[in-house]
């Protein structure tokens, strides 16, 4: 048995074993920033990009589900935890569009068949009966009404406003198109919190971690700490992998089960403040009528899944210790001595991006993964 010298050598975390990586983490907080406070000023300039931002999530947090097929080890690709802030978005389009354009009324009015009535009453037609006074020529106790039309309604600040024709106005189907992506959201987070929940119930899973160092011909390695891993060898990738206690995905599971339950909550707060509140309600000048739970439990996720890829990158994973040995058998026993790095921004990417589009295939992954 031979003994050679130090070799350093970076970690890779294996499909499905990083977090979203920081450097996505900083472009969505930039952009979700400026639009939630225009959001809580004049919420009608971003309602699009709402819708679009909610639909790339959805998607992405589907695919990740698809993928990964919510195995305990690959957590941190697959995590709800980020579709808060857009179930608090997709809530305030719904509700103040549906306010804004009166379209509870008048879809109610265009399905029901028209019948007048007289003052007080709405005709179910979408026309409404209004008493003018007494005419000439009427019998005793009879009145004249006329028939309006249901074309207009009354903002906030008390400006009236006329809207296009129910079925071919853009604010219903943007109002559809937000409800259909809210619940999709609630699918989503329900789904995830389902299997976090059944997973934290299990033993901590085994986190597969790669590195080159592994590679060739090695049969184990020995940390630090005296733990033996056995090495996995992927000839085809040029590294080896061992299996270690994944202990940061047993605590994401937990964490996952508590967030996203609390984050359901936060939604259904907010709906309740969306349906009851008056819009003209202010507290020292701000509209009271927004998501506010959603809004700032949503920032804040963001920001510590920043926080969180940022040091996940830079440290090895516990279990395992910097400095390692690892035997080789090419006819002949040898013992390597090594140094184990971080895996950085690139393993990170590589880690989330290959967890996300594992259902790929050879479309993503190319012709080695076959």
């Amino acid at each position: 048995m031979s003994l050679f010298n130090l070799i350093t050598a970076l970690t890779q975390k294996t499909i499905g074993g990083a977090l979203i990586p920081w450097v996505y983490s900083i472009v969505i907080l930039l952009v979700h920033i400026p639009v939630v406070i225009i959001r809580v000023v004049r919420w009608q300039t971003v309602k699009t990009w709402c819708l679009a931002a909610t639909f790339s999530t959805i998607t992405i947090t589907a695919q990740a589900y698809v993928s990964t097929e919510f195995q305990a080890e690959k957590i941190l690709t697959w995590t709800p935890v980020l579709l808060v802030i857009d179930a608090g978005s997709m809530s305030q389009v719904l509700f103040l569009i549906i306010e804004d354009f009166n379209l509870l009324s008048r879809l109610r009015h265009s399905i029901v068949p028209r019948n007048d009535r007289l003052v007080g009453e709405n005709l179910l037609g979408g026309r409404r009966a209004e008493k003018i006074g007494k005419c000439e020529g009427c019998e005793e106790g009879q009145i004249t009404t006329r028939s309006i039309d249901e074309v207009t309604s009354t903002t906030g600040s008390g400006v009236e406003q006329r809207h296009p024709a129910l079925f071919t106005s853009k604010p219903l189907y943007i109002a559809v198109t937000a409800l259909i992506l809210l619940l999709s959201v609630f699918i989503l987070q329900i789904l995830g919190l389902s299997h976090a929940h059944n997973a934290t119930k299990s033993t901590t899973p085994a986190v597969s971690w790669c590195s080159p160092i592994f590679q060739p011909f090695g049969i184990a390695v020995l940390d630090g700490n005296c733990n033996i891993w056995p090495i996995q060898q992927t000839f085809s990738k040029g590294v080896g992998c061992i299996l270690i206690p994944g202990i940061q995905q047993m605590a994401w599971l937990k964490a996952t089960v508590a967030g996203t339950g609390l984050a359901i909550a936060f939604e259904l707060i907010d709906i309740c403040i969306l349906a009851t509140v008056h819009s003209g309600t202010r507290w020292r000048g701000v509209k009271m009528r927004r998501p506010w739970f959603t809004m700032f439990s949503g920032v804040a996720v963001l920001g510590l899944m920043l926080v969180f890829g940022v040091v996940y990158s830079n440290v090895l994973p516990p279990g395992i210790s910097e400095k390692v040995w690892v035997v080789t058998d090419a006819g002949t026993v040898t013992v390597y001595e090594g140094e184990l790095g971080t895996a950085g921004l690139r393993g990170a990417m590589i880690g989330w991006n290959d967890g996300v589009f594992q259902a790929w295939g050879m479309t993503y992954f190319g012709s080695w993964a076959r």
